[in-house]
């Protein structure tokens, strides 16, 4: 994506009420930020999910320099800024219900194919989950599958910790903006994450660690991930969103199981009971992803036929690893809403896509 472009993505992500969904939506439709902010509106209006008041706020927007400011900020804190877009875009994030638009990172460079596994849990762990938490991601690393995880104090820390001290790569996934070091006491994790790994935000520079973030960054970091793994989390515990999340989104997830009568295990347990998978050594994690791993460790079989009709492999053609309104999957298709859901169906059963939250579809 060109400079201009991007200041005006950042412009329009800056439009009150309007957020990354709509912007996604808006730019598959215009050409680019320009377009959108230079429609008429009822142009705007004929766009899913834009009402009046939204095409309002939009032709209403006067604070231009905002996304140039943005850009030269981030070249001045040597931040590196990706549009889901360019080519380096995460493709498992991209997969998701509702990827980020734009990502600021700092460290090394995004991969668009790379094996990640995220590790969540409690601010307040025991000696039990520390050990488990430095085991598995030991595991991971020997296997150089990049640990994900939030930056916040406990079980995120340690893993990010115990990854650093093996010299391999971890991704944290921050809650505020990315010049914004939070907690404060891992500034100096934060610069060792950035020598082999990546730190991320979605949000604007100076983004203070408002609570109502963390959801939001929970689901890039599942996101992000093949799996996720909990250890020792609460009831209410953020980690235990981070396994909704990756509920969501179609990823597997791993539970420590604990003492039933300790109150960091209410939530692990909890989630082995509802279907996660009971974790007791790091090698399960690789079982159960190595058929969808970019990198497999082991010789996989030849790819199956799918034995796809002919329509169906027509409608595939439309498809990537971009989630896909259904409306839009008709429109660029010609095919009728119908027959355009009975393929999917079909698809679906024989593995081709994956149907994702709120009638978007993705290539498996």
């Amino acid at each position: 994506m060109n400079q201009n472009s991007l200041i005006q993505l950042i412009n329009l992500l800056n439009v009150p009420k309007l957020g990354p969904q709509r912007v996604r939506n808006l730019l598959t439709h215009f050409e680019n930020g320009d377009a959108v902010f230079n429609a008429s509106k009822k142009e705007l209006c004929q766009r899913s999910g834009i009402n009046i008041g939204l095409a309002d706020n939009i032709m209403k927007y006067k604070d231009f320099g905002f996304g140039n400011e943005q850009l030269e900020n981030a070249e001045k804190k040597n931040v590196k800024i990706y549009s889901i877009w360019d080519d380096e875009y995460p493709l498992l994030l991209k997969k998701i219900y509702d990827p980020p638009v734009i990502l600021y990172t700092k460290g090394q460079p995004l991969k668009k194919k790379e094996d990640t596994v995220a590790i969540v849990g409690t601010r307040k762990f025991t000696p039990y989950g520390s050990s488990m938490a430095k085991s598995i991601a030991k595991v991971l690393n020997n296997a150089r599958i990049t640990v994900v995880s939030g930056l916040a104090r406990g079980i995120d820390t340690i893993s990010h910790k115990e990854t650093v001290r093996n010299q391999c790569r971890t991704i944290a996934v921050l809650g505020s903006g990315i010049d914004v070091i939070y907690p404060a006491e891992n500034r100096n994790l934060y610069q060792d994450i950035c020598e082999k790994g990546t730190v991320i935000s979605e949000f604007k520079l100076g983004t203070k660690p408002d609570g109502t973030n963390f959801p939001q960054r929970n689901r890039v970091i599942s996101g992000l991930s093949h799996a996720t793994v909990v250890i020792e989390a609460g009831h209410k515990s953020g980690a235990i969103l981070t396994a909704f999340s990756a509920i969501d989104q179609n990823r597997d997830v791993f539970a420590v199981p604990g003492r039933a009568t300790d109150p960091q295990s209410k939530g692990t347990n909890r989630l082995i009971r509802n279907g996660a998978f009971p974790l007791e050594r790091g090698k399960q994690i690789i079982e159960q992803i190595q058929r969808r791993m970019f990198n497999p460790h082991q010789p996989m079989q030849e790819t199956i036929n799918l034995h796809l009709s002919d329509d169906e492999r027509t409608l595939l053609n439309h498809l990537n690893h971009q989630p896909l309104h259904i409306d839009d999957i008709v429109s660029t298709s010609g095919v009728t809403l119908t027959k355009t859901l009975t393929l999917l169906l079909g698809m679906e059963l024989k593995g081709a896509v994956i149907q994702l939250s709120g009638k978007q579809f993705v290539r498996a």
